[in-house]
Order: structure tokens, then sequence, then C-alpha cells
């Protein structure tokens, strides 16, 4: 695996980690400081569970490739 593939897979593998977490805390924000009715608080609890569900997956597998280069290495 050259460094420009490394490069590129880093790069597709960080821009939905911040992209989850921009919704997350958006989303938080939004709970904090908008409108307390109930439409409102419905879409900021799914733009949570949508941002935390994105780290996680997305976490995963930056784990999981962090892993596959260190085997990469060791060899």
């Amino acid at each position: 695996m050259t460094e420009e593939n490394i490069r590129k897979s880093w790069r597709n593998l960080l821009i939905p980690f911040i992209i989850g977490l921009l919704v997350f805390i958006v989303s938080i924000l939004f709970h904090r400081l908008g409108s307390k009715r109930p439409t409102p608080q419905t879409i900021s609890l799914f733009g949570c569970v949508f941002g935390i569900v994105f780290m996680v997956f997305t976490g995963i597998r930056m784990l999981k490739f962090r892993k596959y280069l260190k085997s990469l290495n060791e060899q």
C-alpha cells in the first residue's frame, strides 16, 4: 500500500467522522438553545443519534485500519 493510498484512506475515514461530530455538536446546541416544543426536540434527538452512529461506525473502521497499518509495518 503506497503512502498516497494511505492518505486517501485516512481522508475518507476522517471526513465522515468529522461530519458526524459536527452534526452531534449542532444537535446538542440546538437542543440546549432551541425551542422546547416536541418537534424541535425530536429533530435534535435524531440528529444526536445520527451523529453518534456516524462517529461510532467510522471510528471502528478507523481503528481497524490503524491496526491493519501496524500489522503491515511489523512484517
